[in-house]
């Protein structure tokens, strides 16, 4: 059964003296009024934040829309080939053995990735 809220509104000074009595009688501590005014501040800070009233913090790579939907930006077409060339060469660089993948970084770092990548598939007959 829901709760039944009651409209009519409590003064500042009758608010404290509730709050007062409350902290005498032993039904609520100092420490749980702190809390509930910590949580109150927060969820205000994270209103404003959603508001545009502070840093949105968007992820690199993001774009904010309204309503905090984030869109992923495009990539260009030699992003996507150099993504793609290097999931190759983790793909192969995992499957040598780890005393000899130095070898192939240095391959990597002096020639490129599609030289490393293509002694990798003769090392790994593939």
């Amino acid at each position: 059964m829901p709760r039944r809220r009651f409209s009519s509104r409590v003064s500042a000074s009758d608010a404290q003296q509730l709050l007062q009595d409350l902290v005498r009688e032993g039904r609520i501590s100092t420490a749980d009024i702190n809390r509930i005014r910590e949580i109150r501040q927060l969820e205000q800070r994270l209103e404003a934040l959603r508001g545009g009233g502070g840093r949105g913090g968007a992820r690199r790579g993001a774009t904010q829309q309204a309503g905090g939907k984030r869109r992923r930006s495009r990539i260009t077409a030699q992003q996507l080939a150099s993504r793609q060339l290097q999931g190759r060469y983790l793909g192969l660089i995992r499957q040598i053995p780890a005393s000899q993948r130095p070898r192939y970084a240095k391959v990597a770092r002096d020639r490129g990735r599609e030289a490393a990548i293509k002694e990798m598939q003769s090392a790994l007959n593939k």
